[in-house]
């Protein structure tokens, strides 16, 4: 058992080894086209049998394995690889088995039947198979660094190593004699009679090659940029029977050389079953490792950040009063400037009051063109936004690259479309977004339509980053199909190089 995960973990280095020659480093699972990877898991791996006089019991058991997986496009992919079961199950008896005419080995003319007695007998089986399994694979996106994997297909399942051992229990052998008047011989050990405790074991040697019908369904976490950790679950049924050859042979059987030994022939090598298959269910853990098929790296920016406007402050002009007085050295002239004063006096509360209204008038004016401008600030912004969102739902948004790029050119005009785009579909989940890759005429299809591809993810996944769920994104790639333009000039071709972002209900 020690060799076989040995050489698991050295097949898992040396597919890390010849992947990273290639590799590219991918921030989302889903967009990787190729992964290996290393899983090892446990559950019922146990064999499935209808013993003609016990009880069959299921085992527990452990798989592990190396695969390779290749994805077509962002959903459909196949696989293979090399995985290790290890099964066990169980047979429980208490019966009574009589074998008729048998002779004794020392004098032919002495024919006798033999009963042999099972009390709380219990024999295990346990088998490792090497299998090699074909699957077609789905996967989905589910999260930032989520991803649905699901697998379904055939496993050639080949016995390697297989034994039996009877662990618990007595049995109890007895002879009927006819010639002695059906006489029951028992307690005599010389001639083979007698109770025994269980201590057969033997190996394994009459099981064929299985073909069986095998399923997993997981999810993968993305934990850096290349690598992603997997739980799940699998199963898996024989299709065929694994019972190499049928026996007639009772399951255990008195040596007609030396009576006084017997032959234990286990369960699979005894007249007790006739069809064995293969039954597995459990759960598994793994690490896979991820790559494109085409070197490069994809990049992402953050959205651009805004700084609030600073609220405009303002003040009141302040003001100030100055009086002033004479006095007359005399009675008539201070009679005078008694009746000036008080003119001067009534005159001044008047200007004060007038100058006092006409300061709160200016101020109630200022305070009503204040809120007046932020009103219409307000109605401006709103009108902006709704114009931005009517013009998302009405037209495409477009964002540009540079040559052999994947990296989105984003100006302020255009993340204020594309927040628009994302507060529209937030707030309305019927709205999903298609988001088409283009390139220019540069280079062969197949890497135009995959830098398409990649374009197109890129703006995907800054939808993602700004709160829209990924789930509502769909992505196609056009290649250079529809230029936007010509391709006969540079400029041209910088306006092939885009992504737009379209909405429909």
């Amino acid at each position: 058992m020690k060799r076989i995960m040995i050489a698991f973990a050295a097949m898992a280095l040396a597919f890390g080894a010849d992947a990273q020659r290639g590799s590219r480093i991918w921030y989302d699972v889903s967009q990787a086209d190729n992964y290996v990877g290393m899983t090892v898991g446990g559950g019922l791996n146990t064999m499935t049998f209808s013993p003609a006089n016990g009880r069959h019991r299921l085992g527990l058991g452990f798989d592990g394995g190396l695969h390779y997986v290749h994805f077509f496009n962002e959903h459909w992919g196949i696989g293979s690889g090399v995985h290790y079961t290890y099964a066990n199950s169980y047979a429980l008896y208490d019966f009574s088995e009589v074998t008729s005419g048998l002779v004794h080995a020392n004098n032919t003319s002495i024919h006798y039947d033999l009963t042999t007695k099972f009390d709380n007998w219990k024999e295990r089986q346990t088998m490792g198979l090497v299998g090699i399994p074909v699957e077609a694979f789905y996967r989905m996106l589910i999260g930032e660094r989520w991803v649905f994997v699901g697998g379904i297909g055939f496993q050639l399942d080949i016995p390697v190593y297989g034994y039996y051992g009877a662990t618990k229990g007595q049995y109890s052998t007895s002879g009927t004699f006819q010639a002695l008047g059906s006489y029951v011989i028992s307690d005599m050990p010389e001639h083979g009679f007698n109770t025994y405790d269980a201590t057969f074991n033997s190996k394994i040697k009459n099981t064929a090659v299985c073909l069986s019908l095998v399923a997993d369904a997981g999810a993968q976490y993305a934990l850096s940029d290349n690598w992603a950790l997997y739980l799940g679950v699998y199963a898996g049924y024989g299709l065929t029977d694994m019972m190499g050859r049928n026996s007639a042979e009772p399951l255990l059987l008195l040596n007609a050389v030396d009576p006084s030994k017997l032959d234990y022939n286990g369960t699979f090598a005894s007249n007790e079953v006739n069809s064995l298959h293969l039954f597995r269910l459990g759960v598994k853990v793994g690490i896979d490792f991820g790559w494109f098929a085409d070197a490069g790296k994809m990049q992402y920016d953050e959205p651009p950040y805004i700084p609030p406007a600073k609220p405009v402050q303002t003040g009141k002009p302040q003001t100030g009063n100055v009086q002033e007085r004479t006095i007359a050295d005399s009675i008539a002239a201070e009679r005078a400037a008694r009746e000036k004063a008080m003119a001067e006096k009534v005159a001044a509360e008047k200007v004060a009051a007038e100058k006092a209204a006409a300061e709160k008038a200016a101020a109630e004016k200022a305070a009503h063109e204040k809120a007046e401008a932020k009103r219409l600030a307000a109605e401006k912004a709103a009108r902006e936004r709704a114009e931005a969102e009517q013009r998302a739902l009405a037209e495409s948004v477009t964002v540009y690259f540079d040559h052999a790029s994947t990296k989105p050119k984003i100006d302020s005009r255009t993340a204020a479309d594309l927040h628009a785009i994302s507060e529209a579909m937030k707030a309305d989940n019927s709205l999903k977004a298609v988001v088409y890759g283009y390139t220019d005429n540069n280079g062969s299809n197949k890497t135009n339509m995959k830098y398409g591809r990649k374009r197109a993810h890129a703006l995907k996944s800054y939808l993602v980053r700004l709160g829209v769920p990924a789930a509502n994104i769909r992505c196609v790639s056009r290649g250079s199909k529809d230029p936007a333009t010509s391709n006969g000039t540079r400029e041209g071709r910088a306006q092939n190089r885009r992504a737009t972002v379209r909405l429909e209900k």
